[in-house]
């Protein structure tokens, strides 16, 4: 999942503006210095290839001679991540935010990293709101602020999810809707919520987890087990079994046996 995150951290460094990007750092072939850019570079190649621990080579030595390098910084934090080292991850964003806590991309990365974790969902709230107020109309942060919200039972939860619906890349995306419709279903407001999944199910109804959503809504919150029978049914045609689906798989079969004994 973390190379969905290569293209923005690649403006990320076109845009930064590095100290001491001319300083050498490192000989590269022939003798040749490489510089600050060139190591980032470098280290971006690899990230590039999912070769995390190489990157990080490159990122150790730019940190340790330019500490205070914001792309380099931000760059060591999911760099971190994507060996799995998520504790480094976090304090490396830390260290970010503390350097530059009107940096976005900081804010963003910390937040996100927070999110990752249950037990710390609480405090990605914080960062992500900083994020926003820099950028106000930024997808990514909408959608994860009004994940954790909803997460975390708050009520703000729904004001992010309804100003992704203006959004032109996210209006037409089911999974937007299913999030709403999982936030209403819980607050037991049913029309609202079965808008919300009628319009996911509209966009996207090959999909196992909305159909299954859909399903599970009309079966468990509206009390229309007959209806939602072949919803069921449609889940299990559309997802192919595995060790990750089968005891989803398993508990949509005896649901779908139950309402067939009630008659």
């Amino acid at each position: 999942m973390i190379k969905i995150y290569i293209k923005k951290l690649r403006i990320l460094l076109a845009v930064c503006v590095l100290s001491g990007a001319g300083l050498v750092l490192l000989a590269g072939c022939g003798g040749q210095p490489l510089s600050t850019q060139a190591l980032l570079n470098k280290a971006l190649d690899d990230a590039s290839r999912g070769e995390w621990e190489n990157a990080l080579e490159y990122l150790e030595i730019v940190t340790e001679r330019e500490p205070r390098n914001i792309a380099a910084v931000i760059f060591k934090s999911l760099a971190y991540e994507g060996c799995g080292k998520n504790d480094l991850a976090l304090n490396s964003a830390r260290l970010a935010v503390k350097i530059a806590p009107n940096d976005f991309q900081a804010q963003y990365t910390l937040g996100r990293l927070y999110s990752k974790d249950q037990q710390k969902m609480q405090d990605a709230i914080t960062p992500l709101l900083r994020a926003r107020e820099i950028k106000p109309d930024d997808s990514d942060t909408l959608l994860l602020l009004g994940r954790c919200s909803a997460t975390l039972k708050l009520d703000s939860a729904i004001k992010y999810y309804r100003q992704l619906t203006k959004n032109k890349n996210f209006k037409k995306r089911a999974e937007l809707w299913n999030e709403m419709g999982i936030y209403y279903a819980e607050r037991k407001k049913i029309r609202q919520a079965a808008a919300c999944f009628v319009k996911a199910y509209k966009l996207a109804s090959s999909k196992p987890l909305i159909v299954l959503n859909f399903a599970t809504f009309m079966d468990q919150y509206v009390g229309e087990s007959k209806r939602a029978l072949g919803f069921y049914k449609k889940y299990l045609k559309i997802t192919v079994p595995s060790p990750n689906s089968e005891a989803q798989r398993k508990r949509v079969e005896e649901r779908i046996n139950k309402i067939k004994a009630n008659g």
